[in-house]
């Protein structure tokens, strides 16, 4: 009964604006139309902390064609200026080629511990890499549900064990119905092959938010990649 009370007086003594955002989607991952799989994210964030973890499967007939998977986690401190992780996992399976990654943060940088990437010759210096976020913290800074102030403000530069990229939003178009759409571009910035950078190095997209319980919550996003418009779309 003491620790419920506890916990009661904690919530309601709690600002509005401080009490926990918490994030459970799906999401369906298509290319050009075509269904390629599902991607989950499920997250919190509450009292100066935050947990975040990802999932993607294919599915239909792409999952038939090749079976892709990918999971990532991600923890650390949230502040009024964002998100500043402090441990990082990844596992990752093209149907191709695996790989992994995991990284603890010290005073903001990286320290690669084990996977794949860390045997990596050509991979990046992590001590040249402070201040940079792990993939899956960018990914739920954009999509998290959040305040709906400072919701395109986003900009931080990303680094997954190996290479490094930068995350920025540009634009912001209200719409119907309280709708918000941020617009931005991903970039290749370093640490990738050459072929990669060949291919592409800029990815233009947008996120569209819905108002939802007095916070902002991520319906879809597009990106123009190599191979075409990638749409993801909540369930």
């Amino acid at each position: 009964m003491r620790h419920a009370l506890t916990l009661i007086l904690a919530l309601c003594l709690t600002p509005p604006e401080a009490q926990a955002q918490d994030t459970r989607a799906t999401f369906d991952l298509r290319l050009l139309g075509l269904k390629l799989g599902e991607m989950q994210i499920v997250g919190r964030v509450a009292r100066g902390h935050y947990t975040a973890a990802s999932s993607f499967r294919s599915t239909g007939v792409a999952g038939a064609l090749a079976r892709a998977r990918f999971t990532a986690r991600s923890s650390g401190r949230a502040a009024p200026s964002g998100l500043a992780p402090r441990r990082y996992s990844e596992d990752v399976d093209t149907g191709r080629r695996q790989s992994s990654a995991r990284m603890t943060y010290q005073g903001g940088t990286p320290r690669v511990i084990g996977g794949t990437l860390a045997s990596e010759t050509d991979r990046l210096d992590p001590k040249n890499e402070r201040g940079t976020l792990d993939p899956m913290t960018a990914l739920f800074s954009a999509l998290r549900t959040q305040p709906r102030d400072g919701l395109c403000d986003l900009r931080a530069t990303v680094f997954d064990g190996a290479r490094r990229s930068g995350f920025a939003f540009t634009d912001r178009q209200a719409g119907a119905q309280g709708q918000i759409t941020c617009s931005g571009t991903y970039r290749r910035l370093k640490g990738f092959s050459a072929s990669e950078l060949r291919r592409q190095t800029v990815f233009p997209f947008a996120i569209t938010y819905a108002p939802r319980g007095g916070l902002m919550r991520a319906e879809t996003m597009e990106m123009q990649s190599s191979y075409g418009k990638v749409t993801l779309s909540r369930q």
